[in-house]
């Protein structure tokens, strides 16, 4: 009997988590796969076991997986999320940036933030510790026109991109409006701007009543400064000098920002997460030094990180590395927290959630990875990354549900 009892234990134990032979033989005889490099790695919350998968440590085109370690990152990193350094004189603000991308955003609001700064009758602009490119490593230079490659900066402001809507008198109503705007009837996109200068062109016979369009303008410090002047309706001054002796305004709204990364997969607030996690240890807004910071908490100095957002094609990541920040962010917060920040049932449609994950992708890779409860209630976490594909991409997609939907069953 103790013996039976034992085997039994023993049984449960082994096949406690689905097995790396199980997915194996799945991925062998789904033919969408066929002609694709694929990596998948699942690990079951809650027990100590290892990784299960194939190709589980493959370096992989994470594309917009990366949002998941810069997630993690800023997590790790205190989870408190400084918007501005400030320092009080009277009636007027002094304040530095921070990277914090929610200043006049579009999107995305920060009423407690702009109702403070608002109550000041004058604001002075102290010069930062800033080193921060405008563009990341290998990001397509022609895409400077799309919201989602807005420009990087010390102090993203109105989402560094004007706002462009047709109203129902067929006017056009441009915000912020302190750019030079003219009306070119011959050109075939709606907005388009010189390369290196913030002259645009719109084309309102292309424009349908109530389009919103998005077009991401040339950052500045100077730009920065007059955009402060726009929104805040305040004289804003600059400051050669760096702030001291300053106290930290934290973000009240860290939840809506790790939803717009998770959720809408939003570049420019990833990116400008990655430089906050660098000030946070560095005192200076730097993407680079993000990176640096999030891999080391990562703890796999092999991963390469070139952005942190996923744009760049020289990112390289680990399904295993995905799946273990997953883990230790589900350390940090509760299943709650994480489907309100993390979107649900991927393409699967016509039943309860069950799956709640990031997409990642670029022009023949695609990958989703999250967290996932089976039949049975059990927690898994994955990573599924497919590479260099040369089928449809909704062949992949369906690979992929079909997956998730072997993960719950089994």
């Amino acid at each position: 009997m103790k013996k039976a009892l034992i085997l039994i234990f023993i049984c449960t134990n082994v096949y406690s988590q689905i097995s790396s032979k199980k997915i194996d033989r799945w991925v062998s005889k789904n033919e969408n796969l066929k002609n694709s490099i694929v990596s998948i790695a699942v690990k079951q919350l809650d027990k100590k076991k290892k990784i299960s998968g194939i190709n589980i440590n493959t370096f992989m085109t994470p594309a917009s997986n990366t949002k998941i370690l810069t997630v993690f990152g800023s997590i790790s990193a205190g989870d408190t999320i400084p918007s501005i350094k400030y320092r009080i004189s009277n009636d007027t603000l002094r304040i530095s940036p921070t990277g914090y991308p929610f200043i006049a955003h579009p999107k995305y609001d920060d009423a407690d933030l702009e109702k403070f700064i608002k109550s000041f009758s004058h604001i002075v602009y102290h010069k930062p510790s800033s080193d921060i490119d405008k563009y990341g490593p290998a990001w397509a230079w022609d895409d400077f026109k799309y919201y989602y490659q807005a420009e990087r900066s010390e102090m993203p402001i109105y989402g560094n991109v004007i706002q462009i809507v047709k109203l129902p008198n067929d006017s056009i109503k441009v915000s912020p409006d302190i750019f030079k705007m003219k009306l070119n009837m011959e050109q075939k996109e709606k907005v388009s701007r010189d390369d290196k200068e913030n002259n645009f062109f719109i084309n309102p016979s292309l424009i349908k009543v109530g389009d919103t369009i998005y077009h991401p303008f040339v950052t500045s410090r100077k730009n920065t400064i007059n955009l402060l002047k726009e929104f805040f309706n305040t004289p804003v001054s600059f400051d050669e000098e760096g702030l001291n002796n300053y106290k930290i305004w934290n973000s009240t709204v860290k939840a809506k920002i790790y939803s717009a990364i998770l959720k809408d997969s939003d570049n420019l607030v990833s990116e400008s997460l990655a430089a906050n996690v660098s000030l946070r240890y560095n005192d200076t807004v730097s993407v680079e030094k993000g990176l640096k910071k999030i891999l080391d908490n990562l703890d796999n100095n092999k991963i390469q990180l070139y952005d942190g957002s996923g744009l760049s094609r020289y990112n390289l990541t680990q399904p295993s590395s995905i799946v273990s920040s997953l883990e230790k962010i589900e350390y940090y917060y509760d299943f709650e927290t994480i489907k309100e920040i993390f979107p649900n049932n991927y393409i699967i449609t016509d039943t309860e959630a069950f799956v709640w994950g990031k997409t990642g992708t670029l022009k023949n890779n695609h990958n989703y990875s999250g967290y996932l409860t089976t039949d049975k209630g059990k927690r898994y976490v994955f990573s599924i990354m497919i590479n260099h594909f040369t089928e449809d991409l909704d062949k992949i997609k369906s690979a992929i549900a079909d997956f998730l939907i072997f993960l719950k069953t089994s």
